[in-house]
């Protein structure tokens, strides 16, 4: 556990930290739960916040004039409630590498939150868009990842969200001493984690830590960060996670038999029709690693960029 650096997690309170919910409700999230051990989450509720209590009517989204967030049980317009909370709220969070937002919600769904036509009809629109809470989100911080509960069933969905979040924590962790020898290293373990997401990007990032302009390392750490969360904020590409594979094929295949080396390729060619194949594939690569000591494979975060207790099949 100590290897890895807790991220810092904004999640909806109603999920597993407080009866919040409009009708008093706590919704049990097993996922959430299993992460309690190695994140530290900051709960928020901003039904509760903008001074709704539990139980509360329902509000909804209404495009009615407008965008709006309204309780049509007692009239309130909370639009601006809600905006101005956000806002702030946002603005005066201090560290932190993701967040995870109820579905669904009027103020935290992601994509998946019903839209009114108005406040008293009962039949919602055909699309489905943002909560107010996270629409503040995704404006302020497109460059972190954002989950809802329910996609954390999905098994690649949350391997990149965890991949994420552990990742930025551990840059943050390192970043503190602002040390250029510490920088290297980690660009180092994480070359092939960074290979699987976007070469081109890690190419640049190299040129960054390689300083040739010998720029401060305050600056060297800032274009770096923005690269690095550029990224990591789109789902791996199977050719690229292939690459990174093959890389590491390539380290350990002079120690590797006919018939390993064989069975391996048929496994990653079976990846490509099957994505799940990816985690048994990284175990395999892993093991040889560990077994013929090439640290310089079993240091790579890619095998394990999150603790093993997080992966769920």
């Amino acid at each position: 556990m100590s290897r890895f650096a807790r991220p810092i997690v904004v999640v909806s309170k109603c999920l597993g930290f407080a009866p919040c919910r409009y009708d008093g409700q706590i919704i049990s999230c097993d996922f959430i739960d299993r992460m309690k051990s190695f994140v530290d989450f900051i709960d928020v509720c901003p039904e509760c916040e903008v001074g709704l209590g539990v139980p509360r009517d329902p509000i909804r989204i209404v495009l009615d004039g407008g965008k709006k967030l309204v309780q049509p049980a007692t009239g309130q317009d909370l639009t601006q409630k809600m905006e101005r909370f956000a806002r702030s709220y946002l603005e005066n969070l201090d560290d932190f590498d993701g967040f995870v937002l109820k579905s669904r919600s009027p103020s935290c769904g992601i994509g998946s939150t019903k839209i009114y036509p108005d406040a008293e009809g009962t039949v919602c629109l055909d699309k489905r868009g943002n909560g107010f809470f996270a629409d503040a989100i995704t404006d302020k911080y497109s460059h972190l990842p954002v989950m809802e509960d329910e996609q954390l069933d999905d098994i690649l969905l949350r391997d990149h969200f965890l991949t994420t979040i552990f990742t930025l924590a551990s840059f943050r962790k390192m970043s503190f001493s602002v040390s250029m020898r510490s920088l290297i290293e980690y660009h180092t373990c994480n070359k092939l984690l960074f290979m699987s997401c976007n070469k081109n990007i890690l190419a640049r990032m190299g040129n960054v830590v390689a300083n040739r302009e010998g720029l401060p390392a305050e600056e060297v750490f800032a274009l770096y960060l923005d690269l690095l969360t550029e990224l990591l904020s789109e789902l791996h590409e199977t050719g690229s996670t292939i690459n990174a594979m093959m890389h590491a094929f390539g380290y350990l295949s002079r120690y590797l038999g006919a018939q390993d080396k064989f069975i391996f390729l048929q496994q990653l060619q079976q990846y490509r029709e099957d994505v799940s194949v990816l985690f048994s594939l990284k175990e395999k690569l892993m093991s040889w690693a560990l077994h013929f000591d090439v640290d310089y494979i079993s240091n790579q975060t890619f095998f394990r960029p999150y603790p093993q207790e997080l992966v769920l099949r």
